[in-house]
């Protein structure tokens, strides 16, 4: 191997001079290779110049040779090798999960694997969730993504919430049907499967009038800090406002909701094997859900 070596990279520079350079041995350690590759093959493989070698006949033909087996040789090697380098990984999820459920758990996944580094792109899109070179993804949904795996990280609960100081400054709510009183806040947009408090109503059998006060919001996160900050009443998915619930930000005025049989899933492209990294990340967050 160290005389292949020394006559492909004699062959392809023309030089004995310039092969023990990217060889890093001195010229003659490369000339004394190559004789002893000529006297094992019987040839003569360079005609040798002042400041120039080049290829005998025999030489070009085993210059093709030795060209085409040092590349599978180091093609196969590649392909098979153990790659211990860490890779960056990246992480999609929806506005609604990255914000509510991901940030207030990621300091944890940092403390516990500082050395792995994650991309996250928070979008409502699952196009730019999915996309080539997302490692796995956070989505809503009823667990169906074709070409994908999917695993249930929390089932779809929905229950009323509102700010502490809402309560104490607006009409009191003793039942269900009390909530069309008030104002609330819904959230609106393209996804039929989003339920809002049109929906809600109708799945509680609560009857209620088109006119009733409402805001609109196009994505959860705001439509949740606006609920923080007094401004109505909200529909809360449980498992992804868990931290406000916590700290006294929102309360249940109501110990009512409802379970729709979807929710958030960890999605991963079927047939791909993932780094360590990768599984690294995924199993930390099956432990957090």
């Amino acid at each position: 191997m160290t005389t292949l070596a020394a006559f492909e990279a004699s062959a392809r520079l023309r030089s004995f001079t310039r092969a023990s350079e990217e060889l890093f041995i001195t010229q003659a350690a490369v000339s004394r290779q190559i004789r002893i590759l000529e006297q094992y093959l019987g040839v003569k493989l360079f005609d040798r110049a002042h400041r120039r070698v080049e290829l005998t006949e025999s030489g070009q033909r085993f210059q093709h040779a030795v060209s085409v087996a040092l590349d599978l040789l180091a093609n196969s090697a590649g392909s098979i090798r153990v790659d211990n380098t860490p890779h960056d990984l990246t992480l999609g999820a929806d506005l609604s999960m990255a914000h509510l459920w991901l940030m207030p758990r990621f300091p944890e996944f940092q403390a516990r694997f500082p050395d792995i580094s994650v991309n996250i792109i928070a979008s409502d899109s699952e196009g730019d969730c999915l996309k080539s070179g997302v490692d796995m993804a956070l989505l809503y949904g009823d667990g169906n993504w074709p070409g994908f795996d999917a695993t249930l990280l929390v089932s779809e609960e929905i229950y009323p919430v509102c700010a502490p100081a809402y309560l104490e400054t607006n009409a009191p709510i003793l039942d269900p049907c009390d909530f069309v009183e008030h104002t609330l806040l819904d959230l609106r947009g393209d996804r039929w499967d989003w339920v809002d408090w049109h929906q809600w109503l109708t799945k509680k059998k609560i009857p209620f009038s088109e006119d009733m006060r409402s805001l609109g919001f196009n994505n959860l996160p705001l439509l949740i800090q606006a609920a923080c900050s007094g401004q109505g009443i909200a529909l809360g998915w449980d498992r992804l406002l868990d931290h406000q619930l916590e700290n006294g930000e929102l309360v249940q005025p109501l110990n009512v909701s409802l379970k729709t049989g979807r929710g958030y899933f960890l999605v991963k492209r079927l047939g791909v094997k993932l780094t360590q990294e990768a599984t690294v990340l995924e199993n930390w967050i099956l432990e957090m859900s």
